[in-house]
């Protein structure tokens, strides 16, 4: 069985992260994603229009992954983020939808995400979203 959480990219949105509504900083949920990583990564991808996680599905890591998706879709909204359980795995994508002149802004935030893993030094992240 599949579960499915489809966080649509919002159509003609600024291509900029504002976290002003956040309840966390960029470091806090830099330092989470190293955490979440650190525990359940299992692989990662790099595709030319996204980046995709497979994490190990053992307890919260579906909670940990979709509370993490939400607060992204909404600093970022012109991404498209999708979190799926199939079996022992949650899934997660992160998708460029932008066909524009703006596509290698997106890209860039892509390949910040992917690199995300080798960002800890010392259990510290290094890096931005």
């Amino acid at each position: 069985m599949t579960d499915t959480l489809h966080l649509p990219a919002t159509p003609d949105a600024p291509i900029a992260c504002d976290m002003s509504t956040a309840s966390d900083t960029p470091e806090e949920r830099i330092v989470e994603y190293v955490r979440l990583f650190d525990g359940a990564l299992l692989r990662r991808k790099r595709h030319p229009d996204s980046v995709v996680f497979h994490l190990s599905a053992r307890n919260g890591t579906r909670a940990a992954v979709d509370s993490l998706a939400r607060r992204e879709a909404a600093c970022c909204p012109f991404a498209d983020y999708r979190v799926e359980t199939a079996g022992d795995e949650v899934v997660y994508t992160i998708t460029n939808p932008i066909t524009d002149e703006r596509k290698a802004d997106v890209d860039a935030m892509l390949d910040e995400f992917h690199a995300l893993p080798e960002r800890a030094v010392n259990g510290v992240a290094q890096g931005r979203c």
